[in-house]
């Protein structure tokens, strides 16, 4: 199998897996369009497709100028993302597009003008002199990569200095990577071209141009797709973290809102919105703990966390599972009304998000699967049934 089918085959994986994005915003239509447009010039680059489309259209290497057209079409939708991403204001919009333009305009028309056997310079150097019209058709869509791909590498390069987030700041470094490994490709292919104009190139250094070439264009294609595919992989996986956060929280949340079914919100979300949804359980969770809380005395507390230490829990996991002790208690006691006097202090005030939910999974791994948790907390609620009994009325 050729590098042409592979390279094509991802690309069009890519452009296929990243489709939903046309939909969301011009940013992300910009880079579908970028990935759609070279994919099709990869699939234009394999020999036989090449071939099939001269025998349809009875035009000699219409394949060819096709894999250039949208070479161009991609590189001035990727230069229109990078924007969109650094610059979000725009940067001289019409312009670009005009440029862009008249060089597939200029490009049809050199491609038009050369002769039929002298339209790809590089396979007609050992049998044909090349043409200089077959030459202005490869450069200007050669200088045309090379000018975009050098906006892509200096403005990425920017970004990813800036960039806060790792992911982001890592795709970005990668996107310019990929600007600068075109950069070298217009190069070498302007050099390339300047021997053949020259007629001081073999067809053995036609062959060794060719391979760098190819291993130059590849590279610059793998960090590119790479690149622009950290951020979609990073947010898959925050959500899947986020997912796994609201299964971990599920034991906690159910207990404590069906011993305080007042705190749950009434609106639903949908499934798909899990960071949101993990945010409202944090929300629902502290809230029962609030409510909660009244029906226990604060000398509970205490002793759940005496029965901590006395278990053998560590000092990081002993204060999860003495919350967790003093709140299934408040469960199994939340009958027999509100607790007068002082009450437990919930461990969780004044943490972060970030540290908060770690505490909050703490304690619903702990309230969930703790033998000794269990326990204390039946104990307990048995030991409060029998003060309210003793209690005259």
């Amino acid at each position: 199998m050729s590098y042409q089918i592979l390279v094509a085959a991802l690309l069009w994986a890519v452009a296929l897996w990243r489709a939903p994005a046309l939909r969301h915003s011009q940013k992300q239509r910009s880079l579908e369009t970028s990935f759609l447009s070279l994919a099709v010039a990869m699939t234009f680059e394999i020999p036989a497709v090449s071939s099939k489309a001269d025998a349809l259209t009875g035009v000699v290497s219409i394949g060819y100028l096709a894999k250039h057209i949208f070479g161009v079409v991609s590189a001035a939708a990727l230069l229109d993302f990078i924007i969109a991403v650094v610059r979000p204001g725009g940067w001289y919009q019409r312009p670009r597009r005009v440029i862009a333009a008249m060089c597939l305009a200029l490009m049809c028309i050199a491609f038009a003008l050369a002769p039929d056997h002298g339209r790809e310079p590089d396979d007609i150097l050992t049998r044909h002199q090349s043409s200089v019209w077959a030459l202005a058709h490869v450069g200007l869509f050669t200088a045309y990569i090379g000018i975009a791909m050098l906006f892509t590498a200096v403005l990425f390069a920017t970004a990813a200095r800036h960039s806060k987030n790792p992911w982001v700041r890592a795709g970005h470094s990668l996107l310019s990577l990929g600007g600068a490994i075109g950069v070298l490709y217009a190069l070498q292919r302007v050099s390339h071209l300047a021997h053949i104009a020259l007629g001081s190139v073999t067809a053995a250094d036609v062959q060794r141009a060719a391979v760098i070439s190819t291993d130059l264009k590849v590279a610059a294609i793998l960090a590119i797709i790479l690149g622009s595919s950290l951020s979609p992989v990073s947010v898959a996986a925050a959500a899947w973290r986020e997912h796994r956060a609201l299964r971990h929280l599920e034991p906690l949340w159910l207990g404590l809102t069906q011993a305080a079914p007042s705190v749950r919100l009434a609106i639903d979300i949908p499934r798909r919105r899990t960071r949101l949804r993990l945010h409202r359980r944090l929300v629902e969770i502290s809230d029962a703990t609030l409510v909660l809380r009244n029906y226990v005395p604060a000398d509970v507390q205490q002793r759940a966390q005496e029965m901590a230490r006395r278990a053998g829990y560590s000092p990081d996991a002993s204060p999860a599972v003495a919350e967790a002790a003093w709140l299934k208690t408040a469960v199994l006691a939340v009958d027999h009304g509100p607790f007068e006097g002082d009450h437990p202090e919930p461990g969780g005030d004044g943490l972060c998000p970030a540290e908060e939910l770690r505490w909050v999974r703490q304690v619903s791994a702990a309230y969930d699967r703790c033998p000794a948790v269990a326990a204390f907390a039946t104990a307990e609620a048995a030991e409060i049934r029998e003060q309210n009994r003793k209690q005259p009325a």
